[in-house]
């Protein structure tokens, strides 16, 4: 099946003549699309920026909204890729507060071009990677894509797969980047990090005990039992969880069925993609007409 996308046919088929004749990493151009109702434009960068124009995670069109009605308060974007959350968050509402943290340098100067184009103001993005510490480390890529969506800075966090690069980056604690930047109370946080979820949540931990943001969160399959650090930094989160008072709910998204599933027990060992996303709220904020909502809206 054809994933869905943001553009039209007609650009589509100009973007796949491109590819044919081998050209289109070579050309600098911009397109429209349609994102949640609205018309955005997206630079294509001498081949950065294609992945823009695919519907990623579609159950999150219902989602976001919900949250941002619910969660009033600054949206943190922790793995800000090429922007495609940044986008989502400026169409739906163009004054909320926004921050975003990204490791890669390609990735934040697409994502700012991004955002100039488009004159989505006010969104800063810190070129590091949120962590328990500020220091340095390297970005590991196993593809050659320059904004690979899968880069990490876990390292050897898929084994046996080919390196094709390790980039030095910077990373920076949440409590130096409120020195930086002027950081209001949070309402949603969004993290997308390959691996690296445990250091950004224990970074936010005292803003998640004060200010009790919503979580839209990815935790990447543990693939199979023996791969104990990826087990154990699952465990870490669900148990940071557990003493914060959050509660997880799965997006399953198995065979175009989606639905909300409360996590009643630990997420285990398992090695389906399809099961790595979550909502991840305060106990006391999981009022049944809440859940409600999300649940119609994942469904969708």
């Amino acid at each position: 099946m054809a994933a869905a996308r943001y553009c039209g046919w007609g650009t589509w088929v100009f973007l796949r003549i491109l590819r044919k004749l081998g050209v289109i990493n070579a050309v600098s151009f911009t397109v429209k699309a349609r994102v949640l109702g609205h018309t955005v434009r997206v630079p294509l960068q001498r081949g950065i920026g294609e992945n823009m124009l695919y519907v990623g995670e579609p159950w999150a069109h219902g989602v976001y909204p919900i949250l941002l009605r619910s969660f009033p308060g600054t949206f943190v974007d922790v793995g800000v890729n090429l922007g495609q959350t940044l986008t989502r968050v400026r169409v739906l509402e163009a004054e909320r507060a926004y921050v975003g943290f990204e490791p890669n340098p390609l990735c934040v100067a697409y994502a700012q071009r991004l955002a100039s184009i488009n004159r989505f103001t006010a969104v800063p993005i810190v070129q590091a990677g949120l962590s328990t510490s500020d220091g340095e480390a390297e970005l590991t890529m196993n593809t050659t894509d320059a904004g690979d969506e899968g880069a990490t800075l876990v390292r050897d966090f898929r084994p046996g797969r080919t390196v094709h690069r390790r980039v030095p980056v910077r990373l920076i604690r949440f409590t130096t980047a409120e020195h930086e930047l002027a950081i209001g109370p949070l309402g949603i946080v969004k993290i997308d990090v390959e691996g690296s979820e445990r250091e950004v949540l224990l970074s936010l931990e005292h803003r998640l005990l004060t200010d009790r943001p919503a979580i839209l969160l990815e935790i990447l399959p543990v693939g199979k039992p023996g791969n104990g650090d990826r087990l154990r930094r699952q465990q870490d989160i669900e148990a940071l969880f557990h003493r914060l008072r959050y509660r997880l709910f799965r997006i399953h998204n198995k065979a175009g069925q989606v639905r909300l599933e409360t996590m009643d027990a630990p997420i285990g060992v398992h090695d389906d993609q399809d099961l790595a996303n979550f909502i991840v709220m305060p106990e006391e904020r999981c009022e049944p007409a809440l859940l409600a909502a999300l649940q119609a809206a994942v469904q969708q």
